[in-house]
């Protein structure tokens, strides 16, 4: 048999292919139904072998300690089903397997090997996106795109996805202007990918844009709002946005009304409300009883260190509700886990994260300034990231380091000159150090850009 882009694929009937096929275009496009698709394809096909393998790299995608048997399991029937397989399948199912082994940028290695044979495997260049995206290669993830795209046009199923990979990759790596421009393009060619919608907020996040970017998120929210758990992350970037131009009470609404799910366990939306209340927390907002639930969520997860970007989140939850012990024992079974970047960047971040929660600020700014020029390789995009340049800042004024604070906001303020809470932040530093003419200069700037 062959799919809609015209690979090989092992399947008992042409119903098994398409119901495949739809399951792929659901999971790019985020959809809620994709595991109602999957389901489907296995009504089709109960010993399809690419089923079995996607049923593994969803649960992979979870990032749920719970599900990684359930992905285990899928891989040892798809090893089983493999030996009357394609290449490019049994390929699959090796990715599968070191991704079971902990060894996720063994499996993005790869997925880039079936693209060098298969270019128009879309579900191995999402795939790689997501690897290259959680070990922090941007530039990975440009490389990947450009090296398939001369393979692709309009005429396969799911090039509007594609393009939606190519904006986020050239805005991860700086590139804004090709970003924006690919991003709207591939909006215009497929509405409802998120992802893609995604990729333009960022430029313009990126770009101290808020007020377009509000209009941007708001204006699409039709064709995102039924998207899967991905629709908080959209309304966490619009709340972000909002706090860039000092509207906290709006973006207070947004958390209570659409960002906060009491029922999702959803690794990203666990995130998306740690680094949002953290920033309000850091503006002077009283956040009130908000961190309980969070925390209560989070605490029997302590064990399962399945990316340290995400044990950074659960650690600052656990000491923001004043765990301590949970927060403490994040730290001390991440510590034994092993692994590069566990061991050399996760460990110091989490043991900063609960330091700073504590007011130990002179041990969060020492811990986090062992990371700096490494914290990228945790994965997340650089606005994610950028909560723990908050803290490493907030860490420094906290430990009346304010030549470093001054440092590291003259820094920040340059690089990015449009940005109000920067110029506020660097105003109160210089006036702390006795700069009153810098600090009403920085002061007006931040208020100047406010109200432009």
């Amino acid at each position: 048999m062959k799919d809609c882009r015209g690979l090989e694929i092992s399947a008992a009937s042409a119903e098994a292919v398409e119901a495949f096929d739809e399951t792929i275009v659901a999971y790019l496009g985020l959809r809620p139904e994709t595991g109602i698709l999957l389901k489907r394809t296995f009504e089709a096909d109960p010993d399809m072998v690419m089923a079995h393998c996607l049923k593994g790299y969803f649960f992979h995608l979870m990032a749920s300690g719970g599900l990684l048997p359930r992905a285990r399991q899928a891989f040892e029937t798809a090893t089983r089903l493999a030996k009357q397989a394609t290449p490019r399948e049994q390929t699959h199912v090796k990715a599968l397997g070191l991704w079971c082994d902990d060894d996720h940028q063994g499996a993005g290695r790869v997925w880039e090997e079936i693209l060098r044979e298969h270019p128009l495997d879309v579900l191995a260049l999402r795939l790689a996106h997501h690897a290259h995206f959680y070990s922090g290669d941007s530039a990975g993830m440009w490389d990947s795109i450009d090296r398939v795209l001369p393979a692709w046009d309009e005429r396969f199923p799911g090039f509007g996805f594609v393009l939606g990979m190519r904006a986020f990759a050239y805005e991860e790596c700086g590139n804004y202007g090709d970003a924006e421009k690919t991003g709207r393009r591939a909006v215009e060619f497929q509405a409802n990918d998120p992802w893609a919608i995604h990729a333009v907020a960022h430029v313009m996040e990126m770009q101290n844009r808020q007020r377009e970017g509000i209009e941007w998120i708001t204006g699409l929210e039709p064709h995102w709002v039924d998207a899967n758990n991905f629709r908080y992350h959209l309304w966490w970037h619009r709340a972000l946005m909002h706090l860039g131009v000092g509207e906290t009470e709006e973006a207070l609404r947004l958390y209570d009304e659409d960002l906060w799910d009491p029922e999702s366990d959803e690794y990203l939306d666990i995130c998306n409300d740690v680094a949002l209340l953290s920033r309000f927390e850091m503006l002077g907002v009283d956040v009130g009883g908000r961190w309980l639930p969070i925390a209560d969520k989070v605490r029997g997860r302590t064990e399962e260190h399945i990316l340290s970007f995400i044990d950074a989140h659960f650690a600052i939850a656990l000491g923001a509700a004043g765990d301590w012990q949970s927060a403490e024992g994040l730290v001390d079974t991440l510590s034994q886990r092993g692994g590069p970047i566990r061991s050399d960047i996760g460990v110091p971040l989490c043991r900063a994260m609960v330091a700073h929660r504590r007011g130990d600020f002179g041990t969060a700014f020492s811990e986090l300034s062992t990371i700096q020029e490494d914290i990228r390789r945790i994965g997340g995009s650089h606005a994610q990231r950028d909560l723990f340049a908050q803290i490493y800042i907030d860490a420094a004024i906290g430990a009346e380091d304010l030549s470093t604070a001054h440092s590291l906001l003259n820094e920040r303020t340059t690089e990015s000159p449009g940005n109000a809470l920067s110029w506020q932040k660097y105003g109160d530093v210089l006036a702390a150090m006795g700069k009153d003419d810098e600090a009403k200069d920085a002061h007006e700037r931040g208020i100047d850009l406010l109200t432009s």
